[in-house]
């Protein structure tokens, strides 16, 4: 049995699939039908509406009465906090970050699912009702399963790449992100200076909010720098809904190697 111990630094390729689909094949890139996120045709009858099915976006979003309003966000929140190896820091000097609740990065909504502690189909409303704990639409967890990123019970993160961690954008020296500045021995040549001229996705932090974009002194990666969890054209190039191709060169007309789209080898 797989456990979240030994699933290292790999993972950052599977954070943000979800379990009803997981075992689906579907074309990288080829859109949001069919694909890993799409939760759409699953039973949620009631007495008042007997025959409904779930739509496609139904796990993660509803127009009405959303745990949170960003993104209108119908899934059910953990409420762990994610950590890696306590007082732990990166080569160059960069303390690895810790998640809370209070977070408000795309992240934290990731972790609903694959950190093991809450079911797929936990949400907060579907055809005029809640869909939560012994109701939930899906029960399954990952919790031991591929797709399982953090311990279910402690939240520990360790033996995956950090997410809600700084990005040396555009080579800045000092960078803060989610509490976190760059290390003082951080080599920024190492990083390409802009990666979303390649598909990455960055953010920034003002003041804890986050919201999409680089800006220098304050950019940082989430689980969807990487992956594109709407499967989208032009964007994803391989499983898992990766912005890259999982395996390959990062040099060359057209390279598309995941890690070396921010890891710059030259």
């Amino acid at each position: 049995m797989r456990t979240w111990q030994t699933l290292g630094l790999a993972t950052l390729a599977l954070m943000v699939l979800a379990g009803g689909a997981m075992a689906q094949t579907y074309t990288p890139g080829a859109g949001f039908t069919g694909s890993p996120h799409d939760f759409s045709g699953i039973a949620a009858g009631n007495a008042g509406n007997p025959t409904a099915t779930t739509g496609g976006c139904t796990f993660c979003h509803t127009p009405h009465r959303a745990q949170q309003q960003p993104l209108l966000w119908n899934h059910t929140l953990s409420t762990l906090t994610y950590t890696w190896e306590a007082g732990a820091v990166t080569a160059g000097g960069t303390p690895y970050p810790t998640i809370d609740t209070t977070f408000k990065g795309p992240t934290k909504l990731c972790l609903s699912c694959h950190d093991g502690s809450v079911a797929i189909g936990d949400i907060a409303w579907f055809n005029k009702q809640a869909w939560q704990g012994a109701a939930a639409l899906d029960p399954t967890t990952h919790d031991v399963d591929i797709f399982n990123i953090a311990d279910p019970t402690t939240g520990s993160m360790t033996g995956n790449h950090p997410v809600a961690f700084p990005y040396p954008f555009q080579q800045t020296t000092t960078n803060t992100y989610n509490g976190v500045t760059t290390g003082a021995n951080v080599f920024t040549q190492d990083f390409n200076p802009d990666p979303t001229s390649l598909g990455i996705r960055l953010f920034n932090d003002n003041a804890g909010n986050i919201s999409a974009g680089a800006v220098p002194g304050s950019t940082g990666i989430e689980c969807t720098s990487c992956h594109g969890v709407h499967n989208e054209r032009g964007l994803v190039f391989d499983i898992p809904l990766l912005r890259g191709t999982l395996g390959g060169s990062g040099t060359g007309p057209g390279a598309a190697y995941i890690c070396q789209k921010c890891h710059d080898r030259g």
